[in-house]
């Protein structure tokens, strides 16, 4: 195999595989900082640096069945094409009952994704962690931008949710008075004890989860092209990942840009511990079973 793999641990040793990792390095329409095309490579070698026993979980989550697919060759796409290639890939990984793990790559990412899930799971409803709302309708006259993510999902008829928000512009503001939205602001957040399990019991069905990596902390996550002050702390976002993986059947999931920099491996490295821990609280009874089972 002449790509890198999740983990460093022999992916053949475990034969039912649950987990389809897909790289998506799009980055067609990033803003101020570039660089979050290399994001998915860049977790893929952190990951060799994780122990595969998760220290807070006490199990060794690989044992779910991870296989990690050749990374998606997007170059000289457009945006268009890029998205129908992502839908096809999740497609396939959901056709084959597999969990899709998408790295990107820009936001947009995140459309072709849902997209496909909803062909799957019609009720399906998406869980964004971000700084930002994404809810323009055009962003440097392009409606297929990372800024528009969740505007063109919300074009879609898609239920979501937005968690860590701090950063949007009037535009997007009135447009979500309008539709009488209710994004969970950080301000609302750091002053709610009881936000995640206000998020979690607030929809029903099956969850997309779309992590952009600048809805951490930026003390914790430099790594994204447009850092935001005040963000979720490691223990926030993690305790709303164990709520939904507890309450939710999740059903995809991305992980998006992540722009490593010299001198940040820290961060990379914390991207790719919090898809591991995420993945350990969605497969923790299974694996929990397996390990008693020997």
């Amino acid at each position: 195999m002449g790509f890198l793999q999740f983990l460093d641990e022999d992916e053949t040793r475990i034969p039912k595989k649950r987990v389809s990792i897909i790289s998506a390095p799009l980055a067609d329409s990033l803003s101020w900082i570039g660089g979050a095309e290399k994001g998915p490579h860049a977790i893929l070698e952190a990951s060799q640096a994780l122990e595969s026993f998760d220290d807070e979980l006490l199990i060794d989550t690989y044992l779910a069945g991870f296989e990690t697919l050749p990374p998606l060759n997007l170059v000289g796409l457009s945006s268009e094409d890029a998205c129908q290639v992502i839908c096809q890939a999740v497609g396939s990984e959901l056709q084959r009952e597999r969990l899709p793990v998408l790295l990107g790559g820009e936001h947009t990412v995140t459309l072709p994704a849902v997209a496909a899930c909803v062909g799957k799971f019609p009720d399906v409803h998406v869980v964004q962690i971000d700084a930002h709302l994404d809810l323009r309708d055009q962003y440097e006259d392009n409606p297929l931008s990372h800024a528009c993510v969740m505007r063109r999902i919300h074009d879609l008829a898609i239920p979501f949710t937005q968690v860590g928000i701090r950063s949007f512009s009037r535009e997007e503001w009135e447009f979500v008075q309008n539709k009488g939205m209710r994004p969970y602001l950080m301000r609302d957040i750091n002053n709610n004890t009881d936000w995640v399990e206000e998020v979690c019991s607030s929809f029903q069905g099956p969850v997309y989860l779309t992590i952009d990596m600048d809805g951490l902390d930026p003390t914790i996550m430099p790594a994204t092209g447009t850092p935001e002050p005040e963000g979720l702390s490691w223990l926030q976002v993690t305790s709303l990942l164990h709520g939904l993986a507890k309450s939710k059947n999740i059903v995809g999931m991305d992980f998006v840009e992540l722009a490593p920099f010299i001198g940040g491996h820290h961060a990379v490295y914390t991207a790719a511990k919090l898809i591991y821990r995420t993945l350990g609280y969605i497969y923790q009874p299974l694996v929990a079973i397996s390990q008693q089972l020997g």
